[in-house]
This record gives structure tokens, C-alpha cells and sequence, in this order.
């Protein structure tokens, strides 16, 4: 992906954001990282705008990718990770574009059918309304929205991590569909969104493959001949998500992931 002569943000730089930044740097874009925690060449939160201003010192992008998460977190702690950011990046940036990473769970799917962008958000919780506002924000600036499943990659995989553990599995029927999606795949769907504004705009899904619950044990037992634990996790404050989710408008971009489960589980094998 061809960067150069670009000046880049990258706002949270933990396991996506910092891969994220390394892609950009190594596509010749110029590359500054904000985040509260981790490694980055600011060190603070992106919804106090004096941090942005001074980051604007420093290196005026034209490009912001919003990569920040909670783990979990209350209302206001999404308020500070997502809403603030961009509402700070529309007051403090003109021209900029913005990708901002959200999340599918905003569908709310539970009974297993197929969601595209132009399905229904289901702001079923005050956390998901935060959320849909951030993403309001964004769109409203012409940026992007990716939404993003849950991610695995080097050294993280919560599935795969829990079965290995034998710690209670994930919850929901053996007839759960899940959506998965490895890290440097959503790096590569990232930067495909914010390098053609020419095409791309608004909502994309991103999501790299789906399976049902029982298939994907199924296949953990055959592969390292340990039976599944007994009981189930607690589901999350998002609930206990089963859908399909379908990213046709990202592949009409030219967009195809190059990572599936299977052979993630057979590399951490060894």
C-alpha cells in the first residue's frame, strides 16, 4: 500500500494500532501514535484536544486512523475512548481524512442471520449508543466507519487461548455463528479505506471469516485431541452476538483476507 508523502495519526496503539503504525511507516507515510498506555510517540488521551493541538504541532495529518478500545469499560469510559476523539478531530482538523474503527456488535445479530451494512444498528445498550454517535461524528466529517469482529493474531487468540487452558468455552448453542478476523488483515482493509476516498465512504464491515461454535471446537478437539471444558463463559456486557457478518462492499474495493482460524490453530500447534 503506497503511503508516501502522507502524514498519519494512529490514535490507540495497542494490538492493532501499533501494527497498524508499523505498516504505515513501512509504506513511507509519517507516523505519529497517541495513546494513554502503550508505546507511542504521545503519551495521553486523544479526548484531551490541548494533546491534539499539540500533536497538530508536531505532524498535521491528513490522514487519522481512530484505533482506540476499552476492553470492556462503562458508558463514559466509551465516551473518552471514541466519542470525544472524533468530536476533537472535526473541531481541530478540516480535510482530514478519518477511519474510524467500531464495531459490529452495533447489529446486535442473535439469531443467526446475515448482516451487511445497510442491516439496522440496534442501539440496545448505552454503551452502543455512544458508539453509533462516534460513528455519526465520523461520517458527518466524510470519513469511514470499519466494522470491525473480533481480532486474533500473533501471540492473541482468546478462542484458541481458552480451549488450550481448558477453561470454560465461549457461550451460546453449538450453532452460534462467530465472526473472527486476524489483525494484519484488518491493517490491510484499514489502509485500502484510507488511501481511496474516491470510492470509499461511509460504513464498511470487516470481517474475515464466520463459523458455528460446535464446528470450530470440533476442529480444536481433532487438532489437539483435548476435550472441551465443561460449562461456559459468562456472556459479555455486549451479550452473546450470533450472526453472519458480510463484507461484500470491502471486497468490491479489491479487499480479500489472507488469514483464516484453521491454520492460525495449526501454526500455535507448531
Amino acid at each position: 500500500m503506497k503511503l508516501a508523502g502522507h502524514s498519519v495519526w494512529v490514535i490507540g496503539a495497542g494490538f492493532l494500532g501499533s501494527a497498524l503504525a508499523e505498516a504505515c511507516r513501512n509504506a513511507g507515510a509519517r507516523v505519529l501514535t497517541i495513546d494513554p498506555h502503550a508505546v507511542a510517540s504521545l503519551r495521553g488521551s486523544a479526548a484531551d484536544k490541548t494533546l491534539l493541538e499539540h500533536a497538530r504541532q508536531r505532524l498535521q495529518p491528513d490522514i487519522v486512523f481512530c484505533c482506540t478500545a476499552t476492553h470492556g469499560g462503562s458508558p463514559d469510559d466509551y465516551r473518552q475512548a471514541y466519542l470525544a476523539p472524533v468530536e476533537n478531530l472535526a473541531a481541530l482538523l478540516r480535510g482530514c481524512r478519518v477511519v474510524f474503527c467500531s464495531s459490529t456488535s452495533v447489529y446486535g445479530g442473535r439469531t443467526g442471520e446475515v448482516v451487511t451494512e445497510e442491516s439496522p444498528a440496534r442501539a440496545d445498550s448505552e454503551r452502543a449508543r455512544v458508539l453509533l454517535q462516534a460513528e455519526q461524528a465520523v461520517l458527518e466529517q466524510g470519513g469511514v466507519v470499519a466494522r470491525l469482529v473480533p481480532l486474533y493474531g500473533p501471540g492473541r487468540c482468546e478462542l484458541l487461548r481458552r480451549y488450550r487452558e481448558g477453561l470454560p468455552c465461549l457461550p451460546g448453542t453449538p450453532g452460534r455463528f462467530m465472526n473472527y478476523l486476524h489483525r494484519d488483515d484488518a491493517v490491510s482493509a484499514l489502509l485500502l479505506l484510507a488511501v481511496q476516498p474516491w470510492l470509499s465512504h461511509g460504513v464498511y464491515n470487516v470481517s474475515g471469516e464466520n463459523f458455528t461454535k460446535g464446528a470450530i471446537y470440533a476442529y480444536f478437539e481433532s487438532l489437539f485431541h483435548i476435550g472441551m471444558a465443561a460449562g461456559e463463559s459468562a456472556p459479555s456486557h455486549r451479550g452473546v452476538s450470533d450472526m453472519q457478518v458480510c463484507c461484500a462492499r470491502l471486497h468490491q474495493l479489491g479487499w480479500q483476507p489472507r488469514h483464516n482460524m484453521l491454520a492460525f490453530a495449526r501454526e500455535w500447534k507448531g
